[in-house]
């Protein structure tokens, strides 16, 4: 409803972003009506300010002022935060800092800019809403006086921060268990540290999401969603399945802007295959027993082709039976097609396998144990 004043212009305000009114308004009581119109706030997206109080924004303010009146003459605006402490007025002279153009024979589009940073906001900020307060004068010089409504507002948003995820250990087995850790930080504006910045403090019980991106591809999919620890903290485990990329991603909330993690790389182990074979079988007492054996590599990570592994320090390890452990007989260095052979004396019933420890490129295998009775 649009009450009349005496010797005032009549005001309204539109309730959506960029609406327009149906036809043209009547007058009433024979004063011009005024309008705002579509009132923006840094081009309609949110607002998102750090810790750094020397960190200025610029943002651009718009606003539509419909008009029977011919034109706006003065215009002054403001932002004021919906729900905090946030106050600011836009750039330029006191009283008139905002330019206005006539776009038609019934509207003005008033512009202006405002410049603040964090230091502006305190914590109650967050989450709430940008109102754009203007008010002025009209040619007629009927003046106005309006301030957007919620439907028109901008959020204020901290920026947070995810630190680089960690995925251990590093190289990892095809198939194992890695550990993932990071954490999620917001600025504390209420809170300053010594070298004149706000803290970041850890952002408790926020679901981050966990993503992968093996390599060669150019996409990142989602793992599993974790929680935040009350200190922010993130961890998690995930299966090694490909190497790739690890990082975390935070969509935001209410009150703080989204963030993505730095990546931590992780590459997998080769696969590796041993084989045992030790003959003759059944052996008399401390005659020679020759044992053979084969050491192979997968040639992809996918583990689906083999090839040798050549001149590799493999282990001989034999248990006797009954005994739960093996022992370390001697060590062997495969040949160029990774392929094993060595003579030992039998001694004693049991199993005898090869050993692999790994290396900085393939994993760590033992070959099945080969019975071999021994006879007197």
């Amino acid at each position: 409803m649009v009450n009349a004043r005496s010797g005032a212009a009549l005001l309204g305000i539109g309730a959506l972003t960029g609406a327009l009114f149906a036809g043209t308004p009547a007058q009433a009581d024979g004063h011009p009506l005024y309008f705002l119109i579509d009132p923006m706030v840094n081009n309609g997206r949110p607002v998102v300010l750090g810790n750094d109080p020397k960190v200025k924004i610029t943002v651009p303010v718009r606003a539509e002022v419909w008009d029977q009146s011919g034109g706006v003459d003065i215009a002054d605006g403001m932002l004021k935060g919906r729900g905090g402490y946030f106050f600011q007025f836009l750039n330029g002279p006191s009283g008139d800092n905002m330019e206005c153009v006539q776009a038609s024979s019934e509207s003005s589009i008033c512009t202006g800019t405002a410049t603040f940073g964090s230091s502006d906001m305190s914590n109650p900020d967050a989450g709430g809403t940008i109102m754009v307060d203007i008010s002025g004068f009209a040619r007629d010089a009927a003046q106005f006086h309006r301030i957007s409504e919620p439907a028109d507002e901008v959020a204020i948003l901290k920026q947070t921060r995810l630190t680089t995820a960690d995925a251990t250990p590093e190289p990892s087995r095809k198939g194992g268990t890695l550990t993932v850790t990071g954490k999620l930080t917001q600025p504390d504006w209420n809170y300053y540290e010594a070298d004149g910045t706000q803290a970041m403090v850890g952002y408790a019980g926020q679901q981050v999401v966990l993503q992968f991106r093996k390599t060669g591809s150019a996409n990142f999919s989602t793992v599993k969603t974790v929680r935040t620890a009350s200190d922010g903290t993130l961890r998690t485990t995930a299966a090694a399945t490909w190497p790739g990329e690890w990082r975390w991603s935070f969509a935001g909330s209410a009150s703080a802007a989204g963030s993505t993690s730095g990546m931590d790389a992780v590459t997998l182990y080769k696969v590796a295959r041993l084989t045992a074979n030790a003959a003759p079988e059944p052996v008399r007492k401390n005659r020679n027993l020759t044992v053979t054996g084969r050491l192979t590599r997968a040639t992809t990570d996918a583990a689906t082709t083999f090839t040798g592994y050549g001149s590799q320090s493999v282990r001989l390890q034999f248990r006797k039976t009954g005994s739960g452990r093996y022992k370390t007989v001697k060590t062997v260095r495969a040949d160029a097609k990774g392929n094993l052979k060595t003579v030992v004396k039998a001694t004693a019933t049991g199993y005898w396998r090869w050993v692999f420890a790994g290396s900085a490129t393939v994993a760590p295998v033992s070959a099945a144990g080969d019975h071999v009775k021994v006879t007197k």
